[in-house]
């Protein structure tokens, strides 16, 4: 019985150990204030760079209490153009989209209709304001670009830096509609105290404050030497809200791609007022 009280007290010992220790690993360290203008250059110095992207990717869109799988390869052009490819079921094409800084066109095969216009149509299918950029920065975990740096301040959230502006505007030489030139966004990024890269980030309407998206970003993978996220959550709070979850997988960078987009002569043209 002594014996076996002394390995009972040997097993809870181990027990005490492995929790202090665990203890102490997962401990959360004091951030070392930084000013907002070295913060900045923290966070680009460490944004992925590449000049294609292409990926295969897992997606679940849920809207209404209604969740759509689809599965989707992206390819992108970096600052130029983003392509789409979205399959559901038995992986027949459902829709095909190519974005490019000024022009949106989408094919949808189920309903034989095609779009060819601009981001109103976007605009028009999630209820919020989107750009190119924006986009683009969605789907690498980057700041936007083309935006002014005015307003922003840093400061410690937590386990993270934050970066936080109300008065986030498109540089007048890169606005290519009247739209862009009204949208003032709110904007706030949370950094990795270690990488710099962006854990999540929340952007609204200053007009209507209803209207916001909010990503978050994990299970970062180093491909040919850039830190990117495998693991995307995204809620667009409009009318309906969307939520949307992806894992990106197969991503390579800076391989030749190509964006294919034929509109068959039978598909029907949707207006968007």
């Amino acid at each position: 019985m002594s014996r076996l009280r002394n390995i009972g007290y040997l097993f809870f010992l181990l027990l005490v150990i492995a929790s202090c220790s665990a203890t102490k690993k997962t401990h959360k360290f004091s951030l070392v204030e930084i000013s907002t203008d070295d913060l900045l250059v923290k966070m680009q110095q460490n944004e992925s760079q590449f000049h294609t992207l292409s990926a295969k990717a897992l997606i679940d869109i849920t809207s209404q209490g209604k969740t759509n799988s689809l599965k989707a390869t992206i390819r992108m052009t970096k600052d130029s153009a983003i392509w789409v490819s979205i399959s559901a079921g038995m992986g027949l094409e459902a829709a095909r989209i190519l974005l490019t800084r000024d022009s949106v066109l989408f094919i949808n095969r189920l309903n034989k209709t095609y779009f060819v216009g601009n981001y109103k149509f976007i605009n028009h299918l999630i209820n919020a304001q989107v750009d190119f950029d924006i986009i683009q920065a969605l789907l690498t975990g980057n700041d936007f670009k083309w935006y002014d740096y005015q307003d922003i301040e840093a400061s410690i959230m937590g386990s993270q830096y934050q970066l936080e502006s109300a008065n986030r505007r498109k540089l007048k030489k890169y606005i290519k509609s009247p739209d862009c030139a009204s949208q003032v966004i709110y904007q706030s990024m949370w950094l990795n105290p270690e990488s710099f890269k962006i854990e999540r980030i929340k952007i609204k309407e200053i007009k209507n404050e209803n209207k916001k998206i909010v990503a978050e970003y994990s299970h970062f993978k180093t491909i040919d030497g850039q830190i990117l996220p495998a693991q995307y959550d995204i809620t667009i709070s409009a009318q309906n809200d969307i939520i949307i979850d992806a894992t990106f997988m197969k991503i390579s960078l800076n391989k030749s791609i190509k964006f294919p987009f034929n509109i068959p002569s039978k598909y029907k043209e949707t207006q968007v007022k």
